[in-house]
């Protein structure tokens, strides 16, 4: 009976834990996969993050000068791990992707009665994805479509997502507009009640603001560029990280990136909302054909700090 109790208690308040940003419940579905997305503050829907645009944009993916693989591991809080990994495909003025999105958490503890515990359970979610994306001038659309699954305890359910979305781009490729609906779908019930998905409405823009040459004998071009999205879930929704909202609020990020003579590259973004992670850090080390990606994200409430690495491989 105590199993059973917890068992439903812990099925009937994943917005309380989620509200912590611990990736409990499909809110992992809003959590950027890849130290790429992370270190932007995953303002990310008009930016070219390689095949983890499956998760954020897919009409991205077209938009990318070479076929590309992205594996990733991010370090969440709460013993919360996260595992990434994509490929993104181009040909001609299509892309094509596929990519495998896990989170998982061990070492909760089972009692059929008070004292020592029956044993350990852990909660795993799973997305499996496609996309495709295609150019049409200036203008490419793109679509994708997920498998979900989620375990916690003995209990099982599947499910499907599908996102789609539309970017342009302008003035030489120096600008980037975007829109995407990301989420939609819905899941078997897991015992008695299905989890709902976190589905979002956003829209993006890039922007490449200055370049310039740092003056001495190594000259070092650099490219600073700038990124802002607007979102909005769809359906009031308490799972996700703005315990302090009503559930459906708008919220706004930003972002700064520095590509310093396409060897090194640095971003910092902020997320505007009572979110409790409201900064990120990023950097990665470019060695063609191969960008090695880092980020850090702080929790202002002192839940921890989030690593995430990651690997891109371009061909």
């Amino acid at each position: 009976m105590i199993r059973t109790l917890f068992i439903t208690f812990l099925l009937l308040i994943p917005g309380i834990i989620c509200s912590q940003d611990t990736g409990s419940g499909l809110d992992f579905l809003n959590i950027g996969p890849s130290p790429r997305l992370l270190s932007i503050s995953e303002a990310s829907t008009a930016a070219l993050t390689g095949p983890s645009a499956i998760y954020t944009n897919p009409a991205m993916l077209a938009f990318e000068e070479r076929s590309s693989v992205d594996v990733s591991y991010t370090l969440w809080i709460s013993s919360v791990d996260n595992q990434f990994a994509a490929a993104n495909f181009r040909s001609n003025n299509w892309a094509f992707a596929a990519g495998i999105y896990n989170s998982t958490s061990d070492g909760f503890q089972a009692r059929d009665q008070p004292g020592p515990s029956a044993g350990e359970f852990s909660i795993g979610y799973l997305s499996l994805a496609g996309a495709a994306a295609y150019t049409i001038g200036p203008v490419s659309l793109g679509g994708s479509i997920q498998y979900l699954r989620e375990e916690v305890f003995q209990f099982r359910a599947n499910g499907y997502a599908v996102s789609g979305g539309i970017a342009a781009e302008f003035l030489d490729r120096r600008v980037r507009a975007a829109l995407s609906v990301k989420n939609l779908g819905k899941m078997e019930s897991l015992d008695q009640v299905s989890t709902p998905l976190p589905s979002v409405f956003s829209a993006g823009i890039t922007a490449s603001l200055v370049e310039f040459v740092t003056p001495g004998e190594n000259d070092l071009p650099i490219l600073i560029s700038a990124y802002a999205d607007w979102s909005k879930p769809i359906d009031k929704n308490p799972y996700n990280d703005f315990p302090d909202s009503n559930g459906n609020d708008n919220y706004f990020s930003i972002a700064l990136n520095a590509d310093v003579s396409d060897i090194f590259s640095l971003q910092g973004g902020y997320r505007f909302g009572p979110t409790e992670r409201p900064y990120s850090f990023g950097m990665a080390l470019i060695i063609e054909p191969v960008r090695i990606n880092y980020a850090l994200v702080p929790f202002s409430t002192g839940f921890g700090t989030v690593h995430s690495f990651g690997i891109q491989y371009y061909f």
